[in-house]
């Protein structure tokens, strides 16, 4: 109902505008009023054009828009609100939708309804008294001065403009006016009518004039408009007369076109009397054809036919999406009437000789500063392809196209090019309009090649040396040099038209013919060159010299690593770091960040940094996959290998032969003053070689462009066909090859090109045939040694592959590999089903989980990775980018302002939980909204519950005081003094846990008896009888396993101090067979390898009890064993470790192994001594303990008093006297000083810091009654200072204080149950002193200022 009334009063208001009675048009009296109801009424129109739709119906501007412009322009007032609603109607369809083409149906019907409307508009603008008029109104106006104008009279002016740009914008329907060349279309008699009228004249004087320079843009966009159904060659040369040129090209197309007829009648004459009549078919037998069963097809056609017999009738073509379909062509390019082509002639050399340079330079200027619209280089650009094309073929005066004939306008052109591009991959709903501008900047180009050419011709000379200094200075520049290679291998069938690849193969043919004949000429030519070298910055250094490696080096290096990249880049070595490539807030160019991740590649490979390197290729791949630079995206995983070689084996970081600095021992600790790299871009230069720059041609990406165009020969012009046979006998003969055509599709064409009837008379034909023939030839030739070139045939090839088609493949082992990695086709199935169902649906508790890990949990063949299924799942189109893989989650953050009810929760939290020893963990850990810790601990403050942040914190448990009553206490029982030091050490352990100690809970140790495993006591000659058992049964491959094993197990645990078990996996077959023979498993326990021990348990372990020397060592007799190096049979005997020498069976207490047993521990390095505190430690010693003294150096094997070093101490650190050892006890010194590793005693340190702190308050010192009295008292006074303290007597004895807690017990170990059994076979007794007085004072915080163990015969 709304529409209907909505379109009553539109017609209700065109009827109120005044009527025509056939001679003039009569306005009515509210004429102007109803005209501003339109105006208003277009306003309100919404995005469905309903009343612009309407007003198109009603022929209202045929009827009285256009009358009363044309009788009624004497009234001011109406003239300029008509005006106004004209240019609002006429406004292009395509800027109503915003230059969007709509692909819904209604909105698509919408559009075609406008400019249908707007075809009928332009009808009616080829009256001449219309034009007559509006020139006259423009030409009143144009003539007032500048400073006399009024706003009005501006805006009139551009409204004028504004109204022929639109009139001449409207699209010609050729299928409604069926016009023929050489006849008036729509658009021309538009074009005669604005002659008439005189407003060429006025648009002259707009574009050459200096006070209109603000109307330049509107006048160019005028002319482009048009011109734009005008070929520039076809109108510069117009005549009164047809040129000879234009009768031999008639005369050609006829003859063509007769011989054509011709032969179709022929070839239905032949096929009339080879048959006989129709009534009579063929049935035959069709041999060497198989049907759908394994008999020879049966053909019912006659017989005559055989050679046209096709399967292809009845299939139905292939569906092809609508964003998947080629780029249609848009050419309106036309031949015009003679008299519209001689007025036009004028007036393009009228505007060449006055206009042209100026209107050029003020338009460029606009568009520099931003001062014209949006898109209105596209109109510079096209000004600048016809007129310069027009020049070329009228008379060639370089003077009148001098303003575009610069580096600058190449380097304009290059720019626009490359942002053309970028929008087309990036705004790909306005693809077909970007793709126009861009077509439109390829020809602007291709005309400035062309002007180019033709200056080369002239007489003139200096136009020849102006000619040269252009094209030294473009192809000078990398950029100019290589833009046609980069859009060949850009270019897109779907984004960009075959009219688009015939100009840019047209233009390839230009600029290499102008560069050949330049290199030609001057035979060396030296051209730019982009090189990346990094600048390091160092202070006071060192100079040395560092040269670069040679070939035979980096082979050996290669050698080296390639097993190792060869499972990086198949995915077996895990996931690959994140790298990035591409840096979009550089200053660098494309090509720049191109190079210098290309260096970066090289530089990680060289440094054996082969995931960085695996990683930033494919990255790389990625960002710039035009060129495959880095790689094609379907490259095989041995292509891949091979490309990686290449950019190793490369020199793309020279190291050159001069000083390096380095910096001094000062500088490697300063932080300050580190090395500084600033990534330099170095311009050098280098020698053209025309040769190797042709060769880069033969890409299989512009390969499969010049074929697409190929296909097409009988289509193209003769021109397009030679640029591409001349492109051809570049790469087949030139370069040597010929390879590169071995294709089937080429060959398709060749074969069509032999039987086309018309090779006869078309020279470019002919010219197919020749080139043909010899590909075919080189073909066979090269089939009689490489039988696998008919397979080629189905694939382009990269000129390496064309190299080794001919001389013979290059048989990789990566290649090898990757085929065993290749997916079968049950495996694609099974992934595709299985990718299907997880995409749908996801199973209970995977929502961690992402697609590609489910995948992975579910197929068959668990050798695959991650990697390889995204990479599958992406090669078999399922997905396009890996984020379709990722579950999104919906996280609900908290918000950060607290509710009252979280703060009445707080609170009741807090009262709960206030005594607890960790208050704000148990707070957080039962309420319901998750908060950072911070946060509740803010608002904890902030409700006033604590007064101080410190009351918050853990809470730490009060230590156990360990109550000594009296010495008597040590004489108790062995086994509870064995419980009660056990159940201590557990204590400790735990309370050390719960205060977020750094001792873990797997320092006690709880197994069971039956899953204890003791390391047996080993020496080199029972390894080597072990040995050679196994060696015999050949199981070297196995010992050499073992050896490695070992060896990086010391190592791993030297470096981090990491002395958990590690499982031991064999990979190979052979030693998984090993692994279950008898004779290696007795060898593996004799080395003191950990057996599984439960039924859990599936690999024998190293144990953590093994020493970083110990495993060093086995490592060594291992590795002389299978090389057959002969023992030492001095050391033959002596067991690997130190042997911890225990009491007898009847002696020996219950016991259970302490928390703090050091079998973890590593032995720490001895500190050196000074020979004459040894020497005073002996002189006051007594004569018996000296006796005792010697007793106990002669005891160590590794020192012998005879050849002892001046700077190699006798004693240990920590013992400063040994006790005297009585006649019958022979317990080793391992068992009291244990020499310990750097790394073991910081581990030492770290424990005793942590028992400062209250974790081993219940530790004390035992003492055992010894069976002989002694008749002095001496001392061991343990301290960790460096010096050694004398001798003292009893009553000389003084307390050292000792500022770390129970040095002496955790790194003697005396404190130990097993050193607990052998205090009791010495015959002295011993306590531990606090203070100055011989009672036992207990421990009071659990740091023990002051210790010394006296050894005496008293209570």
């Amino acid at each position: 109902m709304a529409d209907a009334l909505l379109h009553a009063e539109l017609l209700a208001a065109c009827s109120a505008l005044g009527y025509s009675d056939g001679a003039k048009y009569h306005k009515e009296a509210d004429c102007l009023e109803t005209v501003k109801d339109l105006v208003r009424y277009l306003r309100k129109d919404d995005e469905s054009h309903e009343i612009r739709r309407a007003l198109g119906d009603t022929r209202v501007m045929q009827t009285d828009l256009i009358p009363i412009v044309r009788e009624h322009s004497q009234d001011g007032e109406l003239f300029d609100v008509t005006l106004r609603l004209l240019v609002n109607l006429t406004n292009p369809v395509l800027l109503l939708f915003r230059e969007e083409l709509p692909e819904e149906k209604v909105t698509r019907q919408q559009f075609l309804h406008l400019v249908s409307q707007q075809q009928g508009y332009k009808e009616a603008f080829v009256e001449e008294k219309l034009w007559a008029v509006l020139v006259g109104k423009l030409g009143e106006l144009l003539q007032l001065d500048w400073e006399n104008r009024q706003e009005d009279d501006r805006l009139i002016i551009e409204r004028i403009l504004i109204l022929v740009r639109n009139i001449l914008s409207v699209p010609a329907s050729p299928e409604d006016e069926k016009r023929t060349d050489d006849d008036a279309s729509v658009h021309d008699q538009v074009l005669w009518a604005l002659h008439l009228a005189g407003f060429e004249d006025l648009l002259l004087y707009i574009a050459s004039s200096e006070n209109e320079q603000d109307l330049c843009m509107h006048s160019l966009e005028i002319i482009s408009l048009m011109l734009r159904e005008q070929d520039p060659a076809q109108l510069a040369q117009a005549g009164l007369q047809r040129s000879q040129s234009e009768k031999e090209k008639d005369e050609k197309e006829l003859l063509e076109i007769r011989q054509r007829e011709a032969l179709k009648k022929q070839q239905q004459r032949q096929k009339q009397y080879s048959a006989r009549h129709s009534r009579f078919g063929g049935t035959y037998y069709v041999q060497n054809m198989k049907s759908i069963s394994d008999r020879d097809i049966i053909s019912h056609q006659p017989v005559s036919d055989i050679r046209s017999l096709n399967f292809d009738k009845a299939k139905r073509p292939k569906k092809v999406a609508k964003n998947r379909m080629a780029m249609r062509d848009v050419n309106t390019t036309r031949r015009s009437t003679l008299a519209i082509r001689l007025f036009l002639q004028e007036f393009c050399v009228e505007f060449l000789n006055g206009a042209y340079n100026s209107i050029m330079y003020i338009v460029k200027d606009n568009l520099n500063r931003a001062r014209a619209q949006e898109h209105d280089e596209s109109y510079y650009l096209w000004a600048m392809k016809f007129f310069m094309e027009f020049n070329r073929h009228h008379q060639f005066k370089i003077e009148l196209v001098s303003e575009t004939l610069s580096v600058q306008t190449f380097h304009y052109i290059q720019t626009n090019l490359d942002s053309y591009y970028e929008m087309m991959t990036t705004d790909k709903k306005k693809i077909p309009l970007w793709s126009r501008r861009m077509h439109k900047a390829l020809r602007a180009y291709q005309e400035l090649l062309m002007t180019l050419a033709y200056m080369d011709k002239s007489d003139n000379e200096s136009v020849r040396e102006s000619s040269k200094v252009l094209k030294c200075k473009v192809f000078y520049v990398v950029e100019y040099r290589e833009m046609v290679m980069i859009l060949l291998q850009n270019y897109d069938p779907v984004k960009l038209s075959s009219t688009y690849l015939k100009d840019l193969v047209e233009t390839t043919h230009i600029f290499l013919k102008l560069l050949e004949s330049f290199c030609g000429k001057s035979k060396h030519v030296i051209v730019q060159k982009k090189v990346k070298k990094a600048k390091k910055k160092k202070a006071k250094a060192q100079q040395k010299t560092v040269n670069e490696p040679t070939e035979h080096e980096l082979q050996d290096i290669w050698d080296d690593m390639s097993a190792e990249l060869s499972a990086v880049v198949q995915g077996e070595a895990g996931d690959l770091p994140d790298t990035v490539p591409f840096d979009a807030l550089s200053e660098q160019t494309d090509e720049e960040q191109k190079e210098a991740a290309m260096r970066r590649i090289n530089l990680h490979l060289r440094k054996k940094e082969l995931a960085e390197g695996v990683s930033l290729m494919r990255s790389a791949r990625e960002v710039w996959p035009e060129g495959d630079v880095f790689g094609s995206q379907t490259m095989e995983h041995s292509e891949e290998f091979l490309a990686l070689r290449e950019i190793f084996m490369a020199n793309l970081n020279p190291v050159e032969n001069t000083p390096v600095q380095e910096p001094t021992e000062e500088e490697e600790y300063d932080d300050d003053e580190e090395e500084e790299e600033e990534s330099l871009v170095q311009i050098s230069e280098q020698e053209f070689d025309f040769t190797n720059f042709i060769r880069r041609f033969a890409n299989t990406k512009i390969m499969q462009a010049y074929c697409r165009l190929f296909k097409s020969y009988g289509s193209n012009s003769s021109h397009t066909n030679h640029c591409i046979l001349r492109m051809f006998h570049r790469i087949a003969w030139d370069n040597k090859l010929p390879a590169m055509f071995f294709q089937a599709s080429l060959f398709c064409v060749f074969q069509k090109a032999m039987d086309d009837p018309r090779q006869k008379t078309n020279d470019s034909i002919k010219e197919i045939v020749k080139f043909a023939k010899y590909i075919v030839r080189q073909f066979f030739k090269v089939a009689e040694t490489n039988p696998k070139v008919f397979v080629e045939l189905l694939f382009f090839k990269t000129n390496k592959e064309a190299l080794e088609i001919e001389c013979g493949y290059a048989e990789q082992d990566a290649g090898k590999k990757a085929m065993k990695l290749a997916w079968r086709e049950e495996e694609e199935e099974e992934l595709v089903r299985l990718f299907e169902e997880f995409t749908r649906t996801s199973p209970e508790g995977a929502d961690d989980k992402d697609v590609a890990d489910l995948i992975l949990e579910n197929l068959i063949n668990q050798t695959r990775t991650r990697r390889m299924v995204i990479k599958k799942l992406k090669d078999m189109h399922l997905i396009r980018d890996v984020k379709e893989l990722t579950r999104k989650t919906v996280k609900v953050k908290p918000a950060k302002v607290w509710s009252e009810v979280e703060e009445h929760e707080l609170r009741m939290l807090f009262e709960e939980y206030k005594d607890a020893m960790d208050i704000v963990g148990r707070i957080m850990d039962n309420m319901i909204m998750k908060r950072p810790k911070h946060r509740v601990v803010d608002k904890i403050l902030e409700l006033g519950l604590v007064e101080d942040k410190k009351e918050l914190r853990k809470k730490r448990p009060k230590k156990p005081q360990v109550k000594k009553s009296k010495r008597s206490s040590y004489d108790d029982d062995d086994d509870n003094d064995g419980d009660s030091g056990e159940e201590d050490d557990v204590q400790s352990e735990q309370s050390s846990d719960d205060e977020g100690g750094a001792v873990s809970r797997q320092e006690v140790p709880k197994k069971s008896k039956a899953t204890t495993f003791t390391v047996p006591v080993v020496t080199p000659a029972l390894i080597t009888k072990s040995l050679n058992t196994v060696l015999e049964a050949n199981m070297q491959e196995a010992v050499e396993w073992i050896a490695g094993v070992l060896l990086d197990v010391a190592e791993d645990r030297e470096e981090d101090g990491d002395f958990e078990p590690v499982p031991i996996l064999a990979m190979t077959e052979t030693c998984t067979d090993a692994m279950e023979d008898e004779k290696f498993k007795e060898l593996l326990k004799l080395i003191g390898i950990q057996p599984p021990l439960t039924n859990q348990e599936m690999f024998w372990r190293v144990p953590s009890k093994l020493t970083v020397e110990g495993l060093r060592k086995r490592s060594q007799y291992l590795k002389q064993g299978i090389s057959g190096v002969t023992l030492d049979s001095e050391n033959a005997d002596v067991p690997l470790e130190p042997v911890e020498v225990q009491a007898s069976q009847e002696e020996k207490p219950k016991k259970k192994k302490s928390s703090k047993t050091q079998s973890k521990s590593k032995p720490k390095a001895k500190k050196t001594k000074k020979r004459q505190n040894d020497l005073s430690d002996l002189e006051n010693m007594n004569p018996e303990d000296k006796e005792n003294y010697y007793k106990f150096v002669v005891s160590e094997p590794s020192i012998n008093t005879e050849d002892v070093d001046d700077s190699v101490p006798l004693v240990p650190q920590r013992s400063r006297v040994v006790e005297d050892d009585s006649s019958d006890d022979e317990t080793p010194l391992s068992s009291i000083s244990q020499v310990r590793s750097p790394l073991a005693a910081k581990r030492a340190s770290k424990k005793r810091q942590m028992s400062d702190e209250g974790n081993d308050s219940g530790a004390e010192l035992k003492t055992a009654e010894d069976k002989s009295s002694k008749k002095k008292r001496r001392l061991i006074i343990a301290d960790d200072s460096d010096e050694d303290t004398p001798v003292m007597e009893s009553h000389d004895l003084k307390l050292h204080l000792d500022t770390e807690s129970s040095g002496l017990l955790d790194d003697t170990g005396m404190n130990t149950d097993e050193d607990a059994g052998n205090e009791k076979a010495n015959t002295s007794r011993r306590r531990m002193l606090d203070s100055d007085s011989e009672d036992d004072v207990p421990l009071a915080s659990g740091r023990q200022k002051a210790r010394a163990v006296i050894d005496s015969d008293e209570d």
